[in-house]
């Protein structure tokens, strides 16, 4: 997928900048896929990159919302912009934004993300065609993810005109001769400002919607072949195809990983027991009561945490 391969292309960017710029240890800690996403995408001053060049095409734009009022608001907020954007079309649900990017292969999508048919996302792991991505959306849960896409921004409704302007500013990184210098600045100018993004909620998709799950409602989370369970303090439960691994490096620092397969909220520990082989059962204040018993790998880790 083309998607993929840019995805990729500013993975390895990214991280020969931090090998320039970062000692060994930051470099590896900022290595993993998620981590180097948000480099490019997280910081939206750009005003010292932005006097280097001028943009020099007009970008066919396509408009992805299933709201009316959105779609019309953001093409009045669009206008003064005719001279870089040309609107050609507007889709209404997932499944007409696929056919109409595959038809008019625009430069430029605003693309919504909760939508009828399929969400912005599942459009875009269905397009070939490389297109620049502006997510324009009522709901700031999705920003990691989004990231994930090489998105170049992420507008949260109602879009304010400087964050649109910024948004649009950022267009001829993708365009002009010298894309590859300029990437390579932005990130380098970047890298050093670039603080772990802590998750606040995980999103969760159920049939045709979206549930998000507080952190603070989660016990722990245990991982089952390619899927991950969430475990809630009320004895709900729910699946996600995020690994451990991602979730480690996105959590705050309260959720511990104990075990190969599970990752616990301290503030759910209602009581550690000593067990054989050094390890430790740790029994959660859930509505299971549920025990888990750690890795040996993971010992030293409980002693500091509990002060043994």
């Amino acid at each position: 997928m083309v998607q993929t391969s840019r995805t990729c292309q500013y993975q390895d960017m990214a991280y020969k900048v931090c090998m320039k710029n970062w000692n060994s240890s930051m470099v590896n800690q900022l290595r993993s896929p998620g981590r180097i996403s948000l480099i490019k995408t997280s910081v939206s001053d750009f005003h010292s990159l932005l006097n280097q060049s001028k943009m020099t095409s007009i970008y066919k734009t396509l408009l992805i919302d299933d709201e009316t009022l959105a779609r019309e608001r953001l093409k009045k907020m669009l206008l003064p912009y005719a001279d870089k954007l040309e609107i050609i079309g507007e889709a209404r649900n997932g499944n007409q934004a696929i056919e109409m990017i595959e038809n008019l292969k625009p430069d430029v999508i605003f693309l919504d993300i909760q939508m009828p048919g399929k969400s912005g996302f599942e459009v875009l792991q269905e397009i070939d065609q490389q297109t620049i991505v502006i997510f324009c959306t009522a709901h700031d849960e999705y920003a990691l993810q989004a990231f994930e896409t090489s998105s170049i921004d992420y507008l949260l409704k109602p879009v304010k005109e400087d964050r649109l302007e910024k948004a649009i500013n950022k267009l001829h990184l993708f365009k002009t001769e010298n894309r590859q210098s300029n990437l390579e600045m932005f990130l380098s100018q970047q890298v050093k400002q670039i603080a772990k993004k802590k998750l606040s909620s995980i999103p969760v998709k159920i049939a045709d919607r979206v549930v998000f799950v507080s952190l603070d409602e989660i016990s722990h989370f245990t991982a089952e072949d390619k899927y991950v369970n969430i475990h809630t303090a009320g004895g709900k439960e729910y699946v996600i195809d995020h690994s451990l691994n991602y979730l480690s490096e996105k959590l705050d620092d309260k959720f511990v990983r104990i075990q190969r397969s599970c990752i616990i909220n301290l503030s759910y520990i209602k009581e550690i027991k000593r067990y054989m082989g050094g390890r430790f059962v740790l029994k959660l204040n859930n509505q299971k009561a549920s025990k888990i018993i750690s890795g040996r790998n993971y010992q030293e880790q409980i002693k500091n945490l509990m002060l043994f």
